[in-house]
């Protein structure tokens, strides 16, 4: 650890400027003691802030003038082919065009007070001219002391591009020194000197690297006190390195001196950065590294191992990242106390822009192979919500982030002092580099020359900066205008600071070709605090620490890193906003060195200073293990872990506007006792690669089987849903097969469901041929239920797709089982099933309570249909009548059912697509999909539509749907021309209308709930179980507090890769309070996380403890298992039903459990919900000692009801129904 003095200046010149130095910084310590209003509690000092600036105009920020605050900056990136100022640059002389352009064109900006007299001062940089540095006089008036200071460039040096900068104290004694990154020359390094100058002493300190440098990021890596550094690079020579450089990290020896370490710590591979940015992603206290790179390289995440090393664990942790990252930035933006990072790309805000520029990129984007163990990059910004279990949630587009322009510099900060963290974004670039039309022209260029002089012939791309205020719970709105932070123009790095000393962060950023932007922050609401840090143990200003705060209003954590957005760094402060808490009852700051402190009771409106204490505090050798959460996963130790691989079928091949890919939609689970043991065992589904598989329950709760290669074989079609029933009433549970996706023509024999007759002890043979009647179907959902109480059960098949003419409704069936037999009756019962669309999900429940199982369907670009049972004679659609119309059309995915409000009755959860992807709808303006023959000649299109306001256009590129329909080639020669025209404008209204017309109105997942009149009104899921897809669901108590939760996984990677991966989800626990209101848990406390592309989700009790546990697939991926641990002082009881012969597990019943206060736990037994899924027939009531259940209550399938007592501490208990 270093000394508590200040250390020694080994390269300093003469002891007196040593002991200035020192006493200086001990001045300006005692000073903020003497400034502090009270002094009464050790290690904290305090002092009011100062008077508000202001009055507030018009916006919150104003921007202040060079002339009235002195700070007078160049930044004309002087070439003699663009002025005519005569300067000639030699780097552009030497055809270091593209390196500029690409790499090293931006300037930063820092802050930090390097005098000590309590005001931060301004160090910018300029790209051709001498970086600036000014001293902050105060009442916004500042000094240039840039020659005096000693940090002028000086003739040719001032010509050396610069790019980033940052304050910071590299030899821990307290005096902030200046870090300036540049291209192709030694880096400088301005060492504080104490007395107002700075001595150049890079290269005797080991950190005069010469390169592509971009930015500097210090931190102390190896909790040893003193600040390491990862210098980031770019394009060098973009010929012979067209990939970049390699980044540098290098320790501090410390005494401030530096040694490469970058081979021996494992950092490897060329870059092409533009933002580094250190993240403890994993919360275990050491410091990893983010390092976001342009299209040369992916991004990376070094994990910090604790022993000086580092490992790329990127793929592991994220879903996907952005294809040109650019800046990025760290902050907690949902205040659930983790901290999140953001990583922008060049994401355009409007149809124009992204079809003149983006749009003809993406449409280029590749499929990941399935071998791949490296996870995709998209054309968009990433925001990556920290879990603190390794693994992030991703929501841009649930933030409405996902696109910012041409984006640099992304800072999080607490402009408005509301508590919630804010995002400022700098954008512009000094050419359109990625219009298509010009790339297509660079294309034909015939020499070097030629192709950069078409380059500079395109106007700058003039973009407005924008800002947008944190609304809680990941909702964000653009107050750019408002806020007065919307500058038009080209801006880079920006830095925040309080220069006014008034508790508000003021912004500084940089312009191309225009001095330095200065913007006062006349903020007039919330209170607000700020904190400075003192290091003892840890370096200096406690660079890396963690405060904690707790107010009223909830928690706060902000980390202190210095190099934040691009190319800058602000001053080193932790500014917090209030709203109108007045007071923060705990403070907890987590030291670098790993000592933590505790403060109470501290009010709001003032500057704390912070000094860490003086005894040293070893930190930990490994990280606090995190805690183990209610589940874990088994599926390795109980043999349930399994895949199945699929064939790639090409669907774009013959229909290149497929929105969505329909063949890998599996595997399936299904659960029931195949041996007659009365356990539950497992049916996994298969592939034409890898067979459906078996898994029955064993002794000591272990799973045995595995393939099962007979029930696959000569298959070239995947299976779809499973069902385990009892088809021919011999007791013994059957076996009905479907098949899904489309690796064969409609109408293929392959398609044929087949139903496998048990002999009572798991061995299955086929059933007679005119067991099921002839059926060609591609099934989305399979389910069974008596619904004509013959004591037989009959089962509904649903089909999701008419292979290769999707989207086309195809052909369902309801089919009704004559003692083994089945009959399709669905034109005679139901015929409204026949073509009800594309079938994602099926659910039989008594849904108004006569007793009868009605039909629940949900549907993709449908509505969520209920056919209500007329007592078996048929089914009439009372969709609208009951609700459930008004939730709208939708991408429905599965639907499973709980009584959420404890009326009594039933109520559904649904699965939608979410709000983390491109597409979004509302009832006025709905996502469209056309399918029509715009082409001429007989032949399908399918064009997708959005709306822009209230101006509908195609998604597809020019290029695209020129592919498909020539005329639009023809019709629009140019992109650009493309770029600005609507749909109508494209096709025409005529083949619009005659077009069959698909509409979305609600991607939102949601819940129906059961209302007094006999209705359902749909009420959405919380917003951040919109982050992804629903797959499969399930609903029950599972964490035995008396009330119904729902737990679902999430994901698809069905999209097409223009449109990219729906995959921002780790699975989603919901807990339920009993009056249809849901809590997201956070994937920490529940220990399920489910990544990759997750399908069917089952429930059954694995070790038969009373508890509900879970069985996940995954596409191509393996399936997973988590055990239920409980909830200490809480219950759960399973109750298994036996029903009559030919429903043997009572499919249909109605369950309700009484408790002591005299409440209704109410739950039914399915044969087939969710996605792909079956769970147990066993119901599961949890439940509080003080409110014990005392009786049962069975309406059974028949129509019977029986009341059951309970006896005291049941786990599980066994009920038969009554002989007729």
């Amino acid at each position: 650890m270093p000394p508590v003095e200040p250390a020694p200046n080994s390269l300093a010149s003469g002891a007196d400027r040593h002991m200035l130095r020192c006493f200086i910084f001990t001045c300006a310590f005692f000073a903020a003691l003497n400034m502090s209003a009270e002094v009464s509690v050790p290690g904290l000092t305090e002092a009011p802030l100062a008077a508000r600036s202001g009055p507030r105009g018009k916006t919150m920020f104003a921007a202040l003038s060079s002339a009235d605050t002195g700070i007078i900056t160049e930044n004309n990136y002087a070439d003699p082919r663009e002025t005519k100022t005569g300067y000639k640059d030699p780097r552009m002389a030497e055809g270091h065009y593209d390196e500029f352009a690409v790499g090293a064109i931006g300037t930063g900006v820092a802050i930090g007070d390097y005098d000590g007299d309590g005001r931060p001062d301004l160090f910018v940089v300029s790209k051709t001219e001498s970086c600036r540095l000014f001293r902050n006089l105060g009442n916004w008036k500042f000094e240039d002391v840039t020659a005096k200071a000693g940090v002028e460039d000086k003739g040719e040096a001032a010509a050396i591009w610069k790019q980033g900068a940052t304050f910071v104290d590299v030899n821990n004694d307290g005096l902030p020194d200046i870090y300036v990154c540049r291209f192709n020359a030694p880096n400088l390094l301005y060492i504080n000197q104490g007395d107002g100058t700075f001595k150049e002493e890079a290269a005797a300190r080991g950190l005069a690297v010469v390169d592509a440098s971009v930015m500097a990021a210090f931190c102390d890596y190896d909790h040893d006190g003193w600040l390491d550094v990862y210098i980031q690079t770019n394009l060098l020579d973009g010929v012979a390195h067209p990939n970049g450089q390699r980044d540098y990290l290098f320790h501090n020896n410390r005494d401030g001196t530096f040694t490469n370490v970058t081979d021996r710590a494992g950092i490897s591979g060329e870059t092409q950065g533009h933002s580094v940015i250190w993240w403890d992603y994993d919360s275990d206290g050491w410091p990893d590294i983010y390092v976001a790179n342009d299209f040369g390289t992916p991004d990376t995440l070094y994990h910090n191992n604790r022993d000086g090393t580092f490992t790329n664990v990127i793929d592991q942790v994220v879903p996907h990242m952005p294809y040109s990252s650019m800046g990025a930035d760290l902050g907690d933006l949902n205040n659930d106390g983790l901290i999140d990072l953001m990583a922008s790309e060049m994401a355009t805000t409007t149809h124009q822009k992204d079809q003149r520029t983006m749009a003809p990129t993406r449409a280029q984007s590749l499929d990941i192979p399935d071998n791949s163990t490296t996870v995709p990059q998209y054309y968009r910004n990433a925001l990556y919500l920290n879990t603190g279990t390794g693994h992030c949630l991703e929501a841009a587009f649930l933030a409405g982030l996902d696109a910012t322009d041409w984006t640099w510099s992304v800072r999080f900060e607490d402009l408005d002092n509301d508590g919630r963290l804010d995002l400022h974004v700098t954008n512009g670039m000094h050419r359109e580099l990625h219009n298509a039309d010009l790339i297509s022209r660079l294309g034909s260029a015939q020499s070097p020359g030629e192709r950069e002089r078409m380059q500079r012939a395109v106007p700058v791309l003039v973009e407005h900066n924008l800002a947008f205020r944190n609304l809680g719970d990941l909702k964000f709105e653009n107050v750019g205008a408002a806020w007065g932070l919307d500058e038009n123009g080209v801006s880079f790095g920006a830095a925040f600071g309080d220069l006014d000393g008034d508790g508000d962060l003021d912004l500084v950023y940089t312009n191309y070709k225009k001095g330095v932007t200065v913007l006062r922050n006349d903020s007039d609401t919330g209170h607000r605090v700020i904190f400075a840090l003192r290091g003892t143990q840890s370096n200096r200003f406690g660079v890396g620490a963690v405060i904690r705060i707790e107010t009223d209003a909830g928690i706060q954590v902000r980390q202190l890193v210095l190099a934040r957005g691009v190319l800058s760094s602000s001053e080193p402060v932790l500014h917090f906003g209030l709203g109108e808490s007045t007071l923060i009852k705990r403070l907890t700051i987590s030291w670098p060195s790993g000592r933590i402190q505790s403060f109470t009771n501290l009010a709001a409106d003032r500057k704390f200073t912070l000094t860490e204490p003086v005894a040293p505090a070893a930190p930990p050798a490994n990280p606090p293990e995190r805690p183990t959460g209610q589940f874990t996963e088994v599926s390795q130790s109980m043999n349930l872990s399994m895949i199945a691989h699929e064939n790639a079928v090409n669907e774009l091949g013959s229909n290149s506007l497929l929105p969505v890919r329909q063949n890998r939609r599996g595997p399936g689970i299904a659960v029931g006792d195949l041996n007659g043991d009365r356990k539950d065992d497992l049916i996994f589904g298969g592939t034409p690669i890898d067979p459906l598989q078996v898994r029955v329950a064993g002794p000591d709760h272990q799973f045995v089987g595995g393939p099962v290669p007979s029930l696959s074989a000569g298959r070239s079609v995947n299976d779809g849903p499973s069902l385990i029933f009892d088809a021919d009433g011999d007791g013994a549970n059957d076996l009905l097969l479907t098949a899904s996706g489309v690796g064969q023509p409609a109408g293929s024999s392959e398609y044929q469901p087949r139903l496998l007759l048990n002999d009572g002890r798991g061995n299955f043979r086929p059933a007679p041929a005119d067991a099921l009647p002839s059926l060609s179907l591609s099934v989305g959902a399979v389910a069974a239920a008596d619904f004509n109480r013959d004591g037989h059960l009959d089962v509904f098949l649903g089909a999701k797709v008419l292979p290769g003419l999707y989207p086309v409704a195809p052909s369902s069936a309801l089919l009704v089982n004559h003692g083994g037999r089945f009959e399709d009756v669905t034109d005679s019962l139901a015929p409204g099933l026949r073509e009800v669309g594309m079938v994602t999900s099926a659910l039989w429940s008594d849904v108004d309570g006569d007793g009868w199982s009605d039909l629940l369907l949900t549907l993709e670009w449908g509505s969520v249909k209920y056919f209500h049972n007329t007592q078996g004679k048929g089914f009439e659609d009372w969709t609208e009548k009951a609700g459930f119309a008004a939730a709208g059309t939708g991408w429905w995915t599965s639907i499973a059912a709980a009584d959420f409000n404890e009326d009594g009755r039933i109520d559904y959860v649904v699965g939608n697509l979410g709000l983390n992807t491109q597409y979004r709808a509302d009832p006025n303006h709905p996502a469209l999909l056309f399918a029509g023959d715009f082409k001429g000649g007989g032949t399908q299109q399918l064009i997708e539509a959005y709306y822009e306001g209230d101006q509908l256009y195609p998604w597809r590129t020019r290029t695209s749907l020129g592919a498909a329909v020539p005329s639009v080639l023809r019709r629009y020669p140019r992109n650009d021309l493309y770029a600005r025209a609507t749909l109508r404008e494209i096709f025409g209204g005529e083949k619009l209308t005659a077009a069959r017309r698909y509409a979305a109105t609600e991607f939102r997942s949601g819940i129906f709930l059961s209302q007094p009149d006999g209705t359902f009104r749909f009420e959405a899921l919380p917003h951040l179980a919109q982050i992804a897809p629903l797959q499969g669901i399930v609903a029950g108590d599972f964490d035995g507090d008396g009330h119904a939760d729902i737990y679902t996984v999430q994901n698809s990677y069905a999209p097409t890769p223009v449109v990219g991966r729906f995959d921002g989800g780790l699975s989603q626990f919901l807990r339920g309070d009993g009056q249809g209101h849901f809590t997201c848990i956070p994937p920490g406390e529940s220990n399920l996380i489910v990544t990759g592309d997750a399908k069917a989700l089952a429930v059954a009790d694995l070790n038969e403890d009373g508890w509900p546990d879970f069985i996940v697939t995954r596409n191509n991926s393996t399936s997973l298992a988590f055990l239920n641990q409980g909830v200490k002082g809480r219950h759960s009881l399973r109750i298994q039903l036996r029903g009559l012969a030919g429903n043997a597990t009572a499919i249909g019943a109605r369950v309700t459990l009484e408790l002591a206060d005299g409440t209704p736990r109410t739950s039914e037994v399915y044969a087939g919900s969710g996605y792909f899924s079956q769970s147990t027939a066993d119901c599961f009531f949890g439940y509080l000692p003080a409110n014990a259940p005392v009786k049962i209550h069975v309406r059974w399938p028949s129509g019977a009801t029986s009341v059951h007592p309970v006896p005291p501490q049941s786990v599980t208990i066994i009920l038969s129904a009554p002989t007729p």
